[in-house]
């Protein structure tokens, strides 16, 4: 959406005073697949919602896609943090690193990070512009199964009570296993089609669509609190975050990245 918090709301004020409709691409919101993922935990499928870890790995596959102004974090990971968004809300703090090891520009290419949402999921965001092969998936784990979903990738797994020779010793020992569940079918529509509909909807009707600029705002706060943390020695960061420049841009000027 923007590289700093500043800019977002700079962005959410004009479109509030002018009237019109912000919405930020962050096209998981609106895919079949990652809807479907939101039903399941919401039903109670894999049990109590604990835990989700994400990989957001590749080089930028496209010379003009690669810069000296963003990294992965700003680039690529604001879906991740969207997504984490999307199935556990408001994130309460976070810890993490942004470090350059390979690439020439002056900014991140790798970083790790945990979040802690004010609902007690945790969510780690595996983050770099290192590796030749792209991977983007997120795993979703509960007390009683989990879901992995990205890039083409749909799973769902429960859990199943395994057999074993503990079992002749003592039976009350118990042991379980992941049990592949069939996950459930989907429309085709892709994302986009399914954005481009939601937008006309609020043209006609009135409303908000499923990803707004203060969601946009949210994961770029996200991003923010990253920074940050390295900034401060990997410190844990707290939100909400005062708004303001870009910490990015400020950490460049300290020195950072170089």
């Amino acid at each position: 959406m923007a590289v700093s918090l500043a800019e977002c709301d700079e962005m959410i004020a004009a479109c509030e005073k002018s009237g019109t409709l912000l919405a930020v691409n962050h096209s998981r919101r609106w895919d079949p697949t990652f809807r479907a993922a939101k039903d399941l935990i919401e039903s109670g499928r894999i049990g109590k919602f604990l835990t989700m870890i994400s990989h957001c790995e590749g080089i930028k596959p496209y010379p003009a896609w690669r810069s000296d102004e963003e990294g992965p974090l700003l680039h690529d990971a604001t879906h991740t943090f969207d997504l984490f968004r999307i199935y556990a809300g408001d994130a309460a703090w976070v810890v993490g690193t942004a470090v350059r090891r390979l690439q020439p520009f002056p900014l991140e290419d790798e970083s790790m990070s945990i979040v802690t949402f004010r609902n007690g999921v945790t969510g780690v965001a595996i983050v770099n512009e290192l590796t030749e092969f792209a991977q983007f998936d997120l795993e979703l784990i509960g007390t009683h199964g989990k879901i992995v979903i990205g890039m083409g990738e749909k799973n769902l797994w429960g859990v199943k009570k395994l057999v074993t020779r503990d079992a002749h010793v003592d039976p009350n020992i118990e042991w379980h296993a992941l049990d592949p569940q069939p996950f459930p079918n989907v429309s085709a529509r892709t994302p986009m089609e399914e954005a481009a509909d939601d937008v006309v909807r609020c043209l006609d009707e009135g409303g908000s669509p499923l990803s707004t600029g203060e969601d946009g705002r949210a994961a770029i706060e996200i991003i923010m609190g990253v920074y940050e943390s390295e900034r401060r020695g990997n410190a844990r960061v707290e939100f909400p975050l005062p708004g303001g420049p870009s910490t990015l841009y400020e950490m460049r000027r300290e020195g950072f990245f170089a």
